[in-house]
């Protein structure tokens, strides 16, 4: 009986991720979360590093890598590097 159960709730969860809406990329959203605490970056270089991370991670980057670019490319902290990496992820769609 459990294994009907499970089954019908993997189908159900499977069913729901074919016909769910895919989330938006909101760039305003994602400046909103990184300006105010990264105030010495620009919107243009934390918007160009976010869509960076992207592209990235899209084209098989790992996300620790991604860390790492970031931190290289905008001289910042590994703990700010991952912030920004983050809120790409979430708020770009990555």
């Amino acid at each position: 009986m459990s294994s009907v159960l499970l089954r019908g709730l993997i189908a159900g969860a499977a069913v729901s991720l074919a016909f769910a809406s895919p989330a938006a990329a909101d760039s305003g959203d994602y400046l909103h979360a990184v300006q105010p605490v990264y105030t010495s970056l620009s919107a243009e270089q934390l918007l160009s590093e976010g869509l960076r991370v992207c592209s990235a991670v899209r084209s098989g980057m790992k996300a620790p890598d991604a860390v790492v670019m970031v931190q290289k490319d905008l001289a910042v902290s590994v703990a700010a590097a991952g912030d920004i990496a983050a809120a790409a992820a979430v708020h770009l769609g990555c």
